[in-house]
């Protein structure tokens, strides 16, 4: 008889892996952390398409409608970090949301939507570099829109990182600067052997990328604030 481990942590127990973390103390700015992969009972709906989809149960979703709902009225800008990016693959998509998942894709983005402090998804999934608007669905209120920015794996060549830059615009906007970033590698070291192996891949695979949507993709994407965030905004730091 299997009985449940009480030494372990409640989320190690469930496996319920999403968190939170602001990065500067000084600056109103808030990272949901989220686990959008599947559930390992996932197949044994007979309306999953298999492993490798995004989806949300119950649980992550209502967790993360608290984050959101906490960071808004906190008045903080919130970045929403997941493996599986969102709006970018057809329904049939073996990439794509999960069609047996509790919360479906157009209800998560729905409910994204009415978050004008959210300024950005960043996820990973696809090994690509690309660059998503989700639009607000709204004309009149272009706060409520966001970005979506994909990056490749590390594993895959170039092998290129990525980092962002969040800055105060002038005009009552932010800029977020995303950027491609080759690491320095030492001939001779485990990442040059590493590297070799991700051009041999490439080239045995015949894999060759897109330069704009696949490749290096360097981006400055503007957030329009609502006039609360601009006050609030508008004593941290300087802006350009």
């Amino acid at each position: 008889m299997l009985t449940e481990d009480k030494s372990k942590p409640s989320n190690v127990r469930t496996g319920f892996a999403c968190y939170t973390f602001e990065p500067k103390s000084n600056i109103p700015i808030k990272v949901i952390v989220l686990d959008d992969t599947q559930r390992d009972d996932d197949l044994n709906n007979p309306d999953s398409l298999g492993y490798g989809h995004a989806s949300l149960d119950n649980e992550r979703y209502d967790w993360l409608v608290k984050e959101l709902d906490k960071g808004q009225a906190e008045g903080k800008l919130m970045i929403i970090a997941a493996h599986i990016p969102i709006s970018v693959e057809q329904a049939d998509s073996m990439m794509g949301w999960n069609p047996a998942a509790p919360i479906s894709e157009a209800q998560l983005i729905s409910k994204l939507h009415e978050y004008p402090n959210l300024i950005l998804w960043i996820a990973g999934h696809r090994h690509l570099n690309i660059v998503t608007a989700l639009k607000s669905p709204d004309a009149a209120r272009p706060e409520l829109g966001f970005w979506e920015v994909e990056t490749a794996s590390l594993r895959d060549f170039p092998q290129q990182l990525r980092t962002f830059e969040i800055v105060r615009n002038s005009d009552n906007t932010v800029s977020i600067f995303a950027t491609d970033v080759d690491p320095a590698v030492r001939e001779g070291s485990l990442a040059a052997i590493s590297r070799s192996y991700a051009a041999a891949t490439r080239q045995i695979f015949n894999m060759t990328p897109d330069p704009m949507s696949t490749g290096s993709y360097d981006a400055e994407l503007v957030k329009q604030l609502t006039p609360e965030m601009q006050a609030k905004l508008s004593v941290v730091g300087g802006g350009i």
